[in-house]
């Protein structure tokens, strides 16, 4: 019954569309004496199309194998010739909400989208203009933005069912206590023993599904929650920690530092339990988002009186601010895992890795290498000089009594 409701719902959609346009039956006529065209110029759309989307981090991030890749360029292929069939039908804005999906599933922020199609728009226009066909030129913009409204109104949709899912998940998690923490290893690498976890927030439902942050922490920054999860989590971490010998880190972003309740919190829990200081380790957020350095400075000089160690997390991901640095008394840089994880089959960072590598020996840091996940990297790390690893190749986030019995 579902079904036929949305189907119908889709169909006045479809008109909707089709009215809103001027979508004519003169229209598909018209689209369909594009085809042999297009049909021609598919390998060399699908060519310029890849070469143009590989800028995106987001999409070089999900088209991360041959398989995938093939994939795609398949489905790409099909959705670029269905353009000129004629067909806008209910079948065809189904495929259309499929795409969204996949959109939203993974993440694809819309100006992703936007700027697809706008390649899409001058490389059809292009196209047009060097084979003398100008008086398809209309049909062609009214095409790309019938398709272009359809994805990002379905991604808006998606997007919007995504964040009250996240935010009803979050507020549960906060009234039932079911924040809980994952623990994921750093090994030296000089002998691979594990020297500390990194704890790593989660939402354990009821039925025993986890959920990972990606789901949730940004949704708790939007609407105010982000500094109850942080509360949480340090209060359960701390207690975990209590009576281990093992050490522990804590991620802390900026807005965590800035928050009065959290911090006065972290200093009640150091003065209530000074040996707890003395495994511990905050790894700080480095980004542009810091801008008053005096008070993390401020902040670091307190919680480093009760032997607190303090990291930089994600160095190296974009502002690094170096002359701030070197004002602050930090132990650790973890170097950020984008210029880790294709470091078997991309050496281009690898120049850029050794000169922080160098910085930090220079001011007597020690460095860590996120997202290691194999063995060939870990060797590579090993041998640029990095002082720890952590990653898959050691270990994922577990809960703390699969590492620590």
């Amino acid at each position: 019954m579902e079904k036929i409701k949305n189907d119908s719902t889709k169909l006045k959609l479809t008109k909707t569309i089709k009215h809103n346009y001027q979508f004519t039956e003169s229209d598909e006529s018209s689209i369909k004496k594009l085809l042999k065209l297009m049909e021609e110029n598919s390998d060399d759309f699908i060519k310029n199309f890849y070469e143009f989307i590989f800028n995106f981090e987001h999409a070089k991030a999900f088209l991360k194998n041959e398989e995938i890749i093939n994939n795609h360029t398949i489905k790409i292929k099909e959705w670029f010739l269905k353009l000129f069939s004629g067909n806008y039908n209910l079948l065809y804005f189904n495929n259309l909400e499929q795409i969204s999906d996949v959109h939203s599933s993974i993440g694809l922020p819309t100006h992703y989208i936007n700027a697809s199609f706008n390649f899409v728009r001058r490389y059809l226009l292009k196209l047009l203009v060097n084979n003398n066909h100008l008086e398809y030129l209309d049909i062609i913009e009214k095409i790309v933005d019938i398709n272009l409204d359809v994805l990002t109104s379905s991604y808006f949709i998606k997007d919007i069912e995504k964040t009250i899912s996240a935010i009803k998940n979050i507020k549960e998690a906060l009234d039932s206590s079911t924040f809980v923490p994952f623990y994921q290893p750093l090994i030296r690498n000089s002998d691979k023993k594990i020297i500390k976890y990194e704890c790593l927030v989660r939402i354990e439902k009821e039925d025993g599904t986890i959920i990972a942050p990606f789901d949730f922490l940004s949704y708790a920054k939007e609407v105010k929650l982000y500094s109850a999860i942080t509360k949480v989590m340090i209060q359960k971490t701390f207690k975990n920690f209590e009576n281990f010998k093992e050490e522990f880190s804590v991620n802390l972003s900026i807005d965590d530092i800035e928050n009065e309740d959290t911090t006065k919190l972290i200093i009640e829990l150091l003065e209530k339990n000074p040996e707890i200081g003395t495994k511990l380790t905050f790894e700080i957020l480095e980004s542009e988002d810091i801008k008053n350095y005096q008070l993390l400075k401020d902040f670091i000089n307190k919680v480093i009186q009760y032997n607190v160690k303090i990291a930089i997390d994600d160095f190296g991901s974009g502002f690094s601010n170096i002359e701030h640095l070197t004002n602050i008394p930090i132990d650790f840089i973890k170097i950020d895992g984008s210029l880790i994880k294709d470091l078997a089959t991309n050496s281009k960072n690898i120049a850029a890795i050794k000169s922080i590598v160098e910085f930090a020996k220079r001011i007597n840091v020690k460095t860590v290498a996120e997202f290691v996940s194999s063995k060939e990297i870990y060797e590579i790390v090993k041998k640029i000089g990095i002082d720890y690893s952590q990653g898959f190749y050691f270990g994922k986030p577990e809960p703390i009594d699969y590492y620590i019995k």
